[in-house]
């Protein structure tokens, strides 16, 4: 009974520590291959085309974009998103189109019209939106001076600015120098304009503020930029406060010269002696014409040996006649009313004519006049309760014009203020 008693109690022990010994550890687990994330699929690259073109004469929007392989309602939709932003009535010959495309669908249209002038549509979303690119321009007021060698235009062109400064200062003083006739060598003059920067560039000029021109027929001249004050219309007056403007200008074209006088001549086509009724002035093709002044015109046509023709009647009972244009401008013809300085034809050789030019001439009840023996008063002068105000405006650009020194070289360029 004991010895059964005492293996029971050992087995037991054997059980227990059975029990309470460590187990023996998992085997650890064999390590996985790490598998790189894979990269997102990319999208296929996308192909551009560009396409540009110049507008050409007589072309439109639609016709000029045609070219270049746009439908017309693809341009429509370029009209529409820059409406209210440019009027693609007024696009010039020469201005610049460019069009992007991708898959046939437009990205980007540009139209640029000089060196700050640009417009553009672009895609966003489903929409075309138009935009006017802005550019930083800046103003300077700058005075040019010289002294004449051989003509006005020559001597601004010396001074490297662009011909239309020449034009400017032509247009200014218009009625009170005849370029064709009174300019000498060493006659001087000055311009005071504004002028339009970008990036170092000349862009654009603005207005002419004072001008004056010392010549050894004429005197000198001085002119300053004034509102009228019963117009608030921007014209010009001499020191004194007279007007500049005239009733009639003195000659109708602002630079060519007088190739032929009124009077008896031998005729270059018919080979006689004939009495020459007006004043021919030898331009280039394409030169435009002015009205002298405000008038009615009776004829705009082609009228035999004059060729390309217009009549304008005046007031006081003159009618100025111009000849052998190229073309007459847009807009005139019989019946309407034409301003001075408006340009109504362009200088050519139509009709009975060795080369271009204009024939000029002038009637008074109903025979002709030699237009260079004309003299027209001038337009109101400001009143005198004006006068100190348009003094006391003018002062600064008296002292400029009066404190010039012309550089040795007979011509100089001075920037004066923003």
């Amino acid at each position: 009974m004991f010895r059964r008693i005492l293996n029971l109690a050992v087995l037991a022990l054997v059980v227990t520590a059975s029990c309470t010994a460590e187990k023996p550890a998992a085997p650890a687990p064999e390590p996985q291959p790490v598998i790189p994330a894979q990269p997102a699929a990319l999208e296929p690259e996308r192909s551009y085309e560009v396409h540009s073109a110049l507008v050409r004469p007589n072309e439109t929007i639609v016709s000029a974009l045609g070219r270049i392989g746009v439908e017309v309602a693809q341009t429509n939709a370029i009209v529409d998103a820059l409406a209210g932003i440019f009027d693609f009535r007024k696009i010039n010959i020469g201005d610049e189109l460019r069009i992007t495309t991708s898959a046939g669908e437009l990205e980007l249209f540009e139209l640029r019209r000089g060196p700050v002038e640009e417009y553009r549509v672009r895609k966003e979303g489903d929409r075309l939106v138009g935009s006017a690119r802005e550019f930083k321009v800046e103003k300077e007021v700058v005075r040019i001076a010289g002294t004449l060698e051989s003509s006005l235009w020559d001597a601004i062109m010396r001074t490297g600015e662009e011909p239309l400064v020449a034009m400017a200062f032509a247009d200014v003083l218009a009625f009170d120098v005849d370029f064709y006739l009174d300019p000498r060598k060493g006659d001087t003059f000055q311009i005071v304009i504004e002028k339009y920067i970008h990036e170092g560039r000349t862009v654009r000029y603005g207005d002419v503020l004072a001008a004056e021109y010392d010549g050894q027929l004429v005197g000198r001249k001085r002119v300053f930029r004034y509102p009228n004050p019963e117009t608030g219309r921007l014209e010009y007056y001499a020191e004194g406060g007279g007007a500049a403007r005239r009733t009639f200008l003195k000659t109708p074209l602002k630079f060519a010269f007088i190739s032929s006088k009124f009077g008896s001549r031998f005729h270059p086509i018919l080979k006689y002696l004939k009495q020459h009724e007006g004043v021919d002035y030898a331009a280039g093709t394409g030169t435009p014409v002015w009205a002298i002044a405000d008038g009615t015109v009776t004829l705009a046509g082609y009228n035999g040996a004059c060729g390309n023709m217009v009549a304008v009647r005046h007031s006081n009972g003159l009618e100025s006649i111009y000849c052998h244009f190229s073309k007459i401008a847009s807009g005139i013809h019989a019946g309407g009313r034409v301003a001075q300085k408006t340009v109504i034809g362009y200088v050519g050789m139509t009709g009975r004519a060795t080369g271009p030019h204009l024939h000029f001439a002038v009637k008074r009840g109903g025979r002709f006049i030699n237009p260079l023996s004309l003299k027209f008063p001038p337009s109101d002068p400001l009143p005198a309760s004006e006068l100190p105000k348009f003094a006391e405006a003018i002062e600064p650009m008296q002292e400029l014009l009066g404190n010039l020194k012309l550089a040795s070289a007979n011509h100089q360029v001075e920037v004066v203020g923003p």
